[in-house]
Formats: C-alpha cells, structure tokens, sequence
C-alpha cells in the first residue's frame, strides 16, 4: 500500500502537460505499430528518430524561449543554414586535402567559433529590431529569415555545398556514444538540460516569464525589459547556430532552404509543450516529448507514403487547433479569476 501510495504522489506531481504529452506519444505509437506492426516499432526506425529529432527538437528550444517573451524567432533555421554554408565552404576551399587529425579537429573547432560568432551576430541583429526599436517579432525576424537566406543563396550562388568532410565532424551528426546512442540525441539532450536551466533557474528565465506575462508590471518592478529580450534573441540564435554544425555533420551538405518546414513545426512543438503563444509561462523539458511525438508522426507519414504537402497541411492545422485551445483556455482562465475576485468582495 505504501508503494501504491508514493506511485500516486509521484505521478500526481507530473505537469498536466506533460502527462498529456505522454497520452499523445504512447496513442501516435500504438496507431502506427498497428498500421506498420513489421516497421515502424522497431529498434531500426527508433534509432532512426534519434538521429533525426535533435535538429528540429534544438530549433525548439531556441524558438519556445522567444515565444515565452510573447515573441517568435522565425528566422533561427536560416541562421543553421548559414552557418552550415559557412563552415561547409571552409572545410571544402581552405583546409588542406591531406591535413592530419590535428589540423582537422582544428578546422572543426574554427567552425564552432564561426558558430557563435555568427549567432552572436544574427541575433545582436534581431533583438535589436525587436527589444530595442519595438518593431513586432514575427515582422522582424521574418525580415531577417529572408536577410540570411538570400547571404547563404548569394555564397553558394543557389547550389548546395557538397563534399567530404573531417571524421570529428562527421562523428556528430553519425556518430554513436559508447556505440549506442545516438550523438545527436547526446547533443539535443545536454541542450534541453542547459537551456531548463537557464530559463527555469536562472533570474534571466525569470526575467523573460515575467516579461511575457506583463511587460508593463516587469518594467515597474525594475526589470530591464529591453535587456531581457535582447538577450533572449540572440541565445536563440546561437542556439540556431550551433544547429547548423550539427545539420552539415548529419547530412554532409549544407543548402540555403534545408529545413524549411522547421520552423512551423518547432513552434508547434513549442505550442504542444505547454509554452503559451501568449507569453509568460511555458516548461522547458516538455519540448522532449512535443517533439518527439511529431517526429513519431512524421515517421509514421513516411511509411504511410503521405505526400509532404498532406504533412505540412496537417502541421498547421493543429498548430491552429493548438493556439486557439490556448487562447480560450487563457480567456476562461481569466473570467474565472474575475470571477472569484468578484465573489471574495461579495462575502467580505
């Protein structure tokens, strides 16, 4: 009994989210094994997953902590792509054919500077068009998604970036950790760790929530609010960044449109996490199970042979669907608070 017991309080203690998140990931599995009972749950198609969520899972992360600042960073999946451009132009044109180990890990390294200065870059850029002048997110970093597409298009002249790359960078995108799991899987995990740090221990992530839920409130309370957008912006960025590395060792390519789907899918992600469109609250390790459940079914679409027109179409629906649930259920919230306030006055 007593271990019934404690069964029940750890399980009560679970974020309703993340309990729902859990009903729609063991429901999306049990309908595709049933469908696809000889492929898809196998420990071939699992694998698979693993080395293909990090990537949308981190442009996640990196878009749900803009939208916790009642904002978007659309333009995060053009900043991997650049920097995917970048460092794939420089393995391929400057370092040596014949270049041993050393100089290769060397050359990786440089890359990952590219990386964050890039990022820095990219979203110094942003939160200046979004905290410091006020001009709205979705506007801006729509605006700044075209700027580094058409600098990513203009370097490559349109083509992709092909080659043969350094083994330590190939090792990231293909690589195994202790032969088993999945380094992109290590990569996206040790992310999600970092970044629920930042946001949900951290006064900067108390910061942004505060901010997202009313700006005006965290400005009286002494919160620099242009400060905490600004930074918010450009981790996102170099969140997007350090993606792009991990997108060139995955596909051995780099091309200025590559994932272009990302986008809607990490903010409906985001959405099914349990990060309000509206700012202000939103849990940071739900996006784990968000983002593994669309990549379930995306999954589960590729074996069905679903056309990607039918997948994006399905995308936006429920990232539709998903928004208008948080809307009303942020209004009922609201009128419900009214509500008791109203009825606290009454008795007393």
């Amino acid at each position: 009994m007593t271990g019934q017991k404690k069964t029940r309080n750890w399980f009560s203690r679970i974020n309703g989210n993340t309990k729902q998140l859990l009903v729609i990931c063991l429901i999306i599995f049990a309908v595709f094994s049933i469908m696809q009972p000889t492929r898809f749950p196998t420990l071939r198609n699992l694998e698979s997953m693993c080395f293909q969520f990090p990537e949308p899972g981190l442009f996640t992360l990196g878009i749900g902590i803009t939208m916790l600042t009642a904002g978007a960073d659309l333009s995060i999946v053009a900043v991997g792509n650049l920097v995917a451009t970048l460092c794939g132009m420089l393995l391929l044109q400057k370092m040596p054919q014949d270049a041993g180990s050393s100089v290769e890990l060397m050359y990786v390294l440089l890359c990952f500077v590219i990386a964050v200065g890039v990022g820095l870059l990219c979203g110094c850029l942003n939160g200046l068009l979004v905290a410091k002048l006020g001009i709205f997110p979705i506007l801006a970093t729509l605006g700044t998604q075209n700027l580094f597409t058409g600098i990513s298009s203009a370097l490559t002249k349109g083509q992709g970036v092909f080659g043969t790359f350094p083994e330590a960078l190939i090792y990231l995108g293909s690589g195994k950790l202790f032969g088993f799991i999945p380094m992109p899987l290590v990569i996206f995990l040790i992310a999600l760790i970092v970044i629920t740090v930042v946001i949900h221990y951290t006064p900067h992530g108390l910061k942004t929530q505060w901010f997202g839920s009313n700006r005006r409130a965290s400005f009286y309370c002494g919160i620099d609010n242009v400060r905490t957008v600004f930074t918010t912006y450009v981790i996102s960025s170099i969140i997007g960044a350090l993606t792009g590395i991990l997108i060139l060792a995955r596909t051995n390519t780099a091309k200025y449109d590559y994932g272009t789907s990302y986008v809607l899918q990490a903010m409906l992600a985001s959405v099914l996490a349990g990060i309000s469109p509206l700012g202000g609250k939103g849990s940071i390790p739900n996006i784990l199970l968000s983002v593994l459940s669309i990549q379930m079914l995306d999954s589960g679409f590729n074996f069905l042979r679903v056309s990607s027109f039918v997948r994006s179409s399905t995308y936006g629906i429920l990232l539709i669907i998903s928004i208008a649930v948080e809307y009303l259920r942020e209004i009922l919230k609201r009128r419900r608070d009214v509500r008791r306030a109203e009825q606290s006055l009454n008795v007393n």
